[in-house]
């Protein structure tokens, strides 16, 4: 496998162009990990906005000849997840964009409540301020059941180091959690001054978990995707299993995502100048070629599959009779002419 590369000049252009062009979209946590080459970057943005932010994911990876294709993974819940591959590197390229944060079950902020604890980067994109970042890690990173503290989260993240260097955000992110506001802003100023509350994280703990009643569709979602659709998706078994790595052979993996992704060619996106795909934008489509015999349907097949179609093909003959098929029920004939 290839060495992992410096990607900060690679991602800029896309979360500058992403700041320009959706107002509502914000990077909820740090992206040092994807400028390292070995992470994501998870964003936040209303759901209205997907599509379009789709479409510029699409179009920079059109623009860019060393990636491609562009994958969509719907399984995880609260969001999609776009990622492209790129040559010289294992990794994979990978944007997050969901409609909310959860912790213990419920929501801990959405994109709207992103738009105020946000500030445009020194780079030039729009991310969550460092005090606020440093909250919202403490409480996911950090924070184990009871109120006990996970030091390894903790370092990781450098949550202690986020806190001390904006109080002022450590103060208005902490008003998410509501009634709990007061005890996580007493957590959070331990934690900068290096020592652990408890009391306070326990309170917040508790209130957390309250409040997952009210949200009874949230937990069902993130427990069907733990105990059911994260197994079955080969998307998130490279993430959580193999560090995003992408195995040797990219083709055989690509072609067993395309079983149940989006996976298509990026150049074909009109933000990239080539010509539209007549291909929709879904899991996938049947292209059915009729006539009799000696008419060129498998030279239209064979052009069809080799230059124009760049998602893996299934390729099957069938041939209808009047009483019924020669072919046995189910069989895949791929040499019709025998």
């Amino acid at each position: 496998m290839g060495a992992t590369v410096d990607r900060t000049e690679l991602w800029l252009p896309l979360l500058r162009r992403l700041t320009e062009q959706h107002p509502g979209w914000s990077i909820w946590k740090n992206a040092r990990s994807a400028f390292a080459g070995t992470g994501d970057i998870d964003s936040l943005a209303p759901e209205a906005d997907w599509p379009a932010i789709e479409a510029t994911f699409e179009g920079w990876v059109a623009e860019r000849p060393d990636l491609g294709p562009v994958i969509v993974c719907r399984h995880i819940p609260q969001g999609p997840h776009f990622i492209t591959l790129q040559e010289g590197s294992p990794y994979i390229v990978q944007l997050d964009v969901k409609d909310r944060g959860t912790f213990r079950g419920s929501t801990l902020l959405d994109a709207q409540d992103l738009q105020r604890l946000s500030e445009i980067d020194s780079l030039g994109f729009r991310r969550i301020r460092p005090g606020a970042e440093g909250v919202i890690k403490l409480c996911m990173n950090g924070l184990r059941r009871g109120g006990r503290p996970n030091p390894e989260g903790l370092r990781i993240k450098g949550v202690a180091e986020l806190l001390r260097s904006d109080p002022e955000g450590v103060a208005a992110a902490a008003d998410l959690l509501g009634p709990a506001a007061d005890a996580l802003r007493r957590g959070a100023h331990a934690v900068a001054a290096g020592t652990w509350d408890a009391r306070a994280m326990r309170q917040v703990d508790r209130w957390a978990l309250l409040r997952s009643v009210a949200e009874p569709q949230v937990a069902a979602s993130r427990l069907w995707f733990l105990y059911y659709q994260a197994a079955r998706c080969p998307v998130v078994a490279l993430i959580r299993n193999d560090d995003r790595r992408v195995p040797d052979d990219r083709v055989r993996w690509l072609q067993e995502v395309a079983h149940d992704h989006e996976v298509r060619d990026a150049s074909d996106a009109p933000s990239g100048g080539g010509v539209p795909s007549m291909l929709p934008s879904g899991r996938g489509v049947h292209v059915v070629v009729a006539g009799p015999d000696g008419t060129g349907k498998s030279t239209v097949v064979d052009h069809l599959v080799g230059d124009v179609l760049s998602k893996p093909v299934l390729v099957m003959h069938h041939r209808p009779h009047l009483l019924g098929t020669r072919s046995k029920r189910g069989e895949m004939v791929s040499e019709p002419h025998r």
